[in-house]
């Protein structure tokens, strides 16, 4: 028993360190995951509806946004769909799976060392997770409607199609790529980076640990 103690114990301060921000940040998510998919997404993206409305119009898009019976979003368009406008259904789950990032972002928040800066950091930190859910909508909608105009980019032939000019076809594979990291890793990714920033000494505690390990291997 004393053996396994022993395997477990951290051998020094710094691997100590950063066992303590895992299990902090790990416990933190584990708690506030759950209350935010199932209450905080549903609050933030109703504050942020009119505001995204707002910034689909800088990409095209007619900048209407209705609620649909699941919870999701209707986004207009600009573009012809029969007799009318094509209105995207962004399903209620990825409306919510493009806010992940602020669970994430505020439990590495609330795992030692912690910022002495904290407000600041918040503010940043929710800047930039805005500025990314913003983005992300925009580029799930185009991800969706390119392959709609440029029929050789569907994945499966016959889809549905549009009446409308086809998209460069950079920017079709740019729109198509954007999805992709939007419903990924993008929200996650640089809600971790954002952390870092704002958060200097956390940075160091599990940055040094490649840090040891590039030097063990040199």
């Amino acid at each position: 028993m004393s053996g396994w103690r022993e395997a477990l114990r951290a051998k020094t301060p710094e691997e100590e360190a950063r066992r303590r921000f895992g299990l902090w940040a790990l416990g933190a998510l584990i708690v506030l995951l759950p209350l935010w998919w199932w209450v905080g997404a549903d609050l933030a993206a109703a504050a942020l509806r009119p505001v995204t409305a707002v910034f689909l119009r800088l990409f095209g898009l007619s900048g209407e946004i209705s609620i649909q019976p699941d919870g999701g979003w209707g986004i207009g368009t600009n573009i012809a769909q029969g007799e009318g406008r094509y209105v995207y259904a962004m399903p209620h789950e990825v409306v919510k799976r493009l806010l992940l990032g602020v669970p994430l972002f505020a439990a590495f928040m609330i795992a030692p060392p912690r910022t002495d800066r904290p407000v600041r950091a918040a503010l940043i930190g929710g800047g930039v997770i805005v500025a990314v859910f913003l983005l992300s909508v925009a580029a799930v909608v185009w991800g969706e409607i390119a392959p709609m105009l440029n029929p050789a980019l569907a994945a499966q032939p016959g889809g549905a199609r549009l009446i409308g000019a086809p998209l460069n076809p950079m920017a079709a594979q740019i729109a198509i790529v954007g999805r992709y990291l939007a419903l990924s890793v993008a929200p996650l990714i640089l809600a971790v980076v954002t952390w870092a920033a704002v958060n200097p000494a956390g940075r160091e505690t599990l940055l040094g640990a490649l840090g040891e390990a590039q030097a063990e291997d040199a």
